[in-house]
């Protein structure tokens, strides 16, 4: 009787595992290959949970409408994000963003017109139509926790042309304006966040930051000194509220992008320089987040000047670099980010917004390959890798059948007759097969034969 061989089938475990293997990396690669490195996206975050990006300019020029997220709630490399893909529907940079206190809306104002995303249906719908607000750029939204309203500084105009805080309800799809007076000159081109312990929004341009609540309306706050970035960084906030992070940006007057990465200890209101980027990896409106004290960039590009029309292509990400990871509490910059064991209960969004000096267009032009431009198209590493898993899992199996299929061969060979002789044993007659002297057995003395013996007798 044919026994599996127990060798065969843990080989035939490990080529299924190869397989699923090669499956999920070539699945992951796809994904990645459908992700386009770009500019001044609209982006928001909820930690523990994810970094939504949404549209902006690619690298080599030109509006593309992706919609994705990274997930944070799991770990992976700098270089292979976790990504996941979320439904397209609009195309536009520079715009405000902002998550609902539930985490269920991600709100989007679009040249005049505000959309929702409702993952939950993983849909697009639009909310709302502000006249006053169509034809204003570089704007960014958060999100007051406490009332669920998100605050959108400078996004109204009104007819005397005025700028003020236009302000979002999602329970009616509505909005107010708040006239409190700033002195700020520049009211676009800025990043905004809420921040819990400070409880208050932090606003950030050139002319410096600042801090707004709605009872008290604008206040300056301390800077970093050796802040030199005008527009293109990001201002983030943790969901504590323990820390702050400003990072990137670039400077029209020094013709210079930025790697410098400023965290303030809001306890303290202490601000320090963590270690700048490499010269290679600095950057301007990229999309941000902080989650479990590691800071997260992705995107943006190194040169001052926004992808050209006219065919000079600025300096670029470098594409193994699309994503960069900072630890908080080393203070080192990271090769990968790593989750939470647990989601946060209490998730409080909050928003950056990458400026530049451009109007937002609505026309959709064809995608580009993220390594165009760059000179280079390596191969992605997951696909050589699910290609060598799933090659090793196929042959195991080929070689499995194979062995399967000579082992019966050969056994048909030696014993022709056993199928036989063992129906005749089992109903009590005991024969010896017939066999050439070159079949017979090693041990020929066998119980079988002094059985037969016996009955002869």
């Amino acid at each position: 009787m044919h026994r599996k061989h127990p060798v065969l089938v843990f080989f035939a475990y490990i080529s299924c595992l190869l397989i699923l293997v090669s499956h999920h990396l070539l699945a992951q690669a796809q994904t990645q290959t459908q992700i386009q490195l770009t500019v001044e996206s609209g982006n928001a975050f909820i930690e523990g949970r994810g970094l939504y990006v949404l549209s902006g300019y690619v690298i080599t020029g030109g509006l593309i409408p992706q919609t994705f997220m990274i997930d944070l709630s799991i770990s992976w490399n700098a270089s292979s994000p976790a990504y996941k893909i979320l439904q397209t529907g609009l195309n536009s940079n520079w715009f405000a963003s902002a998550m609902s206190t539930d985490g269920q809306k991600w709100f989007v104002l679009l040249d005049g017109t505000g959309y929702v995303l409702d993952f939950r249906s993983n849909m697009w719908s639009q909310v709302l139509t502000n006249p006053g607000a169509k034809g204003i750029f570089g704007l960014g939204a958060a999100t007051h926790p406490e009332t669920g309203k998100i605050y959108i500084p400078f996004g109204y105009l009104s007819e005397n042309g005025m700028r003020s805080m236009m302000i979002v309800d999602l329970t009616d799809n509505s909005y107010s304006t708040d006239n409190i007076n700033t002195s700020l000159s520049v009211q676009n081109m800025y990043t905004f966040t809420w921040n819990a312990q400070l409880k208050s929004f932090l606003f950030a341009n050139e002319a410096g930051i600042y801090t707004y609540t709605p009872s008290s309306g604008w206040m300056t706050f301390n800077g970093p000194q050796e802040w030199s970035a005008s527009f293109g960084h990001c201002i983030v906030s943790s969901t504590s509220g323990s820390k702050v992070v400003l990072f990137g940006g670039s400077n029209r007057r020094l013709n210079a992008t930025f790697g410098d990465i400023f965290i303030l200890d809001v306890p303290t209101l202490t601000w320090k320089k963590g270690p700048s980027t490499s010269s290679q990896d600095v950057r301007r409106s990229c999309a941000c987040a902080i989650s479990n004290d590691y800071f997260i960039a992705w995107g943006g590009q190194v040169s001052v000047d926004q992808p050209s029309s006219i065919g000079l292509k600025p300096l670029v990400v470098r594409p193994e670099q699309m994503t960069l990871v900072y630890d908080l509490r080393t203070d080192k910059w990271v090769s990968g980010y790593i989750a939470p064991t647990a989601i946060p209960t209490i998730m409080i969004p909050t928003t950056t917004n990458p400026s530049g000096n451009n109007t937002p267009s609505p026309t959709t032009t064809s995608s580009q390959n993220l390594n165009e431009g760059t000179g280079d198209s390596p191969i992605n590493p997951w696909v050589l890798v699910g290609i060598i898993c799933g090659a090793l899992g196929l042959g195991l199996i080929m070689g499995i059948i194979y062995y399967e299929y000579r082992s019966r061969v050969d056994q048909s060979r030696k014993d022709p007759g056993e199928g036989r002789e063992e129906t005749k044993r089992q109903k009590g007659t005991v024969q010896l097969g017939s066999f050439g002297s070159k079949h017979l057995p090693q041990h020929p003395h066998t119980f079988s034969d002094q059985y037969d013996a016996k009955e002869q007798r």
